[in-house]
C-alpha cells in the first residue's frame, strides 16, 4: 500500500529506534502493528502525514507485511522508502498559499500597508520580507484575537508563521473536510510536480 511519511532531516527512525532511511531500503518490526503504540507509520493523503511530521524530508513509502488503518494514518510491520526529498522549500511556499486563500479575512485587523507586505511576503516569499510581515500579521493576530475573531485570527497566525504545520494546522481549526481536502489536493500537486511522482 503506498503512503507518505516525513521524517526528520537527519533521516532517522524516532523513538530511540535511530535506523536509517535510504531510498530502496526496507524497515520492519517484529509483533502486531498498534496505531501510535508500535509499528512503522505513514499516510495515505500527505495532508494527513503532514500534521504527524517531525520535520521537513518526505518519503514515498510502501506498507506491507500486517497493516492497521485508522481514521488518518496506517501502521504497518514493514515499511520500503521507494524515495524521498527534503520538502522544506515546497512546505514553506504551501503554507504561504493556504495564509493566502484567508488573506481577506485580516484585511479589518491591520493597516493598508501591513495588509500589503503579508500579502507580498505570501506571494513571493522574499526573505527580505519575512520579518516585517511577520510583525504585521503578529499585530493583526493580537487585533483579531482581541475582538474575539477566531477565524481571523487563524489566518493571521498562518501568515506569520514560516512553518508548514500552521497551515495544516489552520486547516484543521476550521474544521471543515472540505477545505483540509482542497489542502491534501494542493500539496499533492506541488509534490507531484517537484518529485514526477506516481501519486
Amino acid at each position: 500500500m503506498q503512503a507518505f511519511y516525513f521524517s526528520a532531516d537527519d533521516k532517522k527512525l524516532r523513538y530511540g529506534d535511530n535506523r536509517q532511511i535510504r531510498k530502496g531500503r526496507t524497515h520492519k518490526v517484529k509483533g502486531e502493528p498498534v496505531l501510535c503504540e508500535h509499528g512503522l507509520h505513514a499516510s495515505e493523503r500527505l495532508i494527513d502525514a503532514l500534521s504527524y511530521a517531525p520535520g521537513g524530508h518526505l518519503w514515498l513509502a510502501k506498507l506491507g507485511g500486517s497493516i492497521v488503518q485508522g481514521d488518518d494514518k496506517l501502521c504497518a510491520t514493514e515499511r520500503t522508502y521507494i524515495d524521498g526529498f527534503n520538502a522544506d522549500k515546497l512546505l514553506r511556499e504551501f503554507a504561504r498559499k493556504q495564509a493566502l486563500i484567508n488573506i481577506e479575512k485580516i484585511k479589518g485587523y491591520c493597516s493598508k500597508t501591513d495588509y500589503n507586505i503579508i500579502t507580498r511576503w505570501l506571494t513571493t516569499g522574499d526573505i527580505k520580507l519575512r520579518s516585517a510581515a511577520r510583525s504585521a500579521a503578529e499585530s493583526a493576530a493580537r487585533s483579531a484575537a482581541e475582538s474575539a475573531e477566531s477565524a481571523a485570527w487563524s489566518a493571521a497566525w498562518s501568515a506569520a508563521g514560516p512553518a508548514a504545520r500552521s497551515a495544516a494546522w489552520s486547516a484543521a481549526e476550521s474544521a471543515e473536510s472540505a477545505a483540509w481536502s482542497a489542502a491534501n489536493d494542493m500539496l499533492t500537486k506541488m509534490v507531484k510536480e517537484a518529485t514526477g511522482w506516481d501519486i
